[in-house]
């Protein structure tokens, strides 16, 4: 879980909070080179390798992380097509 949150100024009254998911598992045994921290033992379980074994452009677009810029992103394209 990822959650980003987009304070315009000290006073906004309605930050854009972004959040991002990415199910797996945990290792018990570490697997795979690259990436860091839990990377070798966080399992994705569609793909049937670790983190760390993943390509780094495919890591981010499946991340936590990636996803929640994603949904950040889309918020404020929203919120611009609003105004």
């Amino acid at each position: 879980m990822c959650v980003l949150a987009l304070v315009r100024h000290g006073d906004d009254p309605q930050p854009i909070i972004a959040e991002g998911q990415w199910a797996g598992s945990i290792l018990k045994t570490p697997q795979g080179e690259n990436g860091f921290g839990y990377d070798p033992i966080f399992w994705v379980d569609e793909l049937q390798q670790s983190a760390a074994e993943l390509d780094p452009k495919l890591k981010n677009t499946l991340s936590h992380r990636g996803n929640a810029c994603r949904h950040l992103i889309e918020r404020l394209q929203a919120e611009q097509a609003q105004a």
